[in-house]
């Protein structure tokens, strides 16, 4: 079965089985979890060695980037934190089990608000169809670990993948603005997208077979 688990009132899709193209003899497997202490590495080094294109993309404020060893400490605390504490969460994006990006949700309010970021690590993995799906999983999610009402996506307004993405998939674009998405970026020009949970469940089960 490429679906894992599926609720029918409130759709919980934890995995996604992708054919890969004739050549290959095998399915994709694209799954979200809790990032674990063995995704650290790949974490950290995403954010303290980025491109300048990287950087510019996202609108990383590398000056305001922790350490790795204070990133390592605060990611091991999150890890360890539980989920009513937490204000921050991260969900790995694994390919056949391997981490290859993340979404975390921050500013996170239970029962109420978050807003979600993306970042596939892999730079030869971006553009190949993978990031939508692992994104619908990872709102999904979020909205059910928090028990959310709302998620909001907030990317550069110049970063095309990540606009074009949030597009196909089918979130309304709500407004643009100009601010700093999270306590590592710059202030520039942003889109904000309303992260709609049927429209999350309506992409992942279209995509799911």
């Amino acid at each position: 079965m490429p679906i894992d688990r599926v609720r029918l009132s409130h759709v919980l899709i934890r995995r996604i089985v992708i054919p890969r193209t004739p050549n290959d003899q095998q399915n994709v497997r694209l799954t979200v979890r809790p990032l674990a202490t063995e995704d650290l590495d790949g974490y950290i080094a995403y954010f303290t060695r980025p491109s300048k294109a990287d950087a510019e993309r996202m609108g990383l404020a590398i000056d305001r980037v922790p350490s790795p060893t204070r990133l390592r400490s605060d990611l091991e605390a999150m890890i360890a934190a539980p989920l009513d504490r937490l204000r921050t969460f991260v969900l790995a994006w694994c390919i056949d089990g391997k981490a290859i990006g993340h979404s975390s949700l921050k500013d996170i309010v239970p029962g109420d608000f978050g807003s979600i970021h993306l970042h596939m690590w892999r730079a030869d993995l971006r553009g190949k169809g993978y990031g939508p799906r692992l994104f619908c999983l990872s709102a999904l999610d979020f909205y059910e670990r928090f028990n959310l009402k709302r998620i909001i996506c907030e990317p550069k307004a110049d970063n095309p993948m990540a606009n074009r993405m949030l597009k196909k998939i089918g979130f309304p674009l709500v407004l643009t603005h100009v601010a700093a998405s999270s306590e590592l970026s710059v202030v520039c020009e942003l889109n904000r997208y309303e992260i709609l949970r049927d429209v999350a469940e309506r992409y992942a089960v279209a995509h799911a077979e």
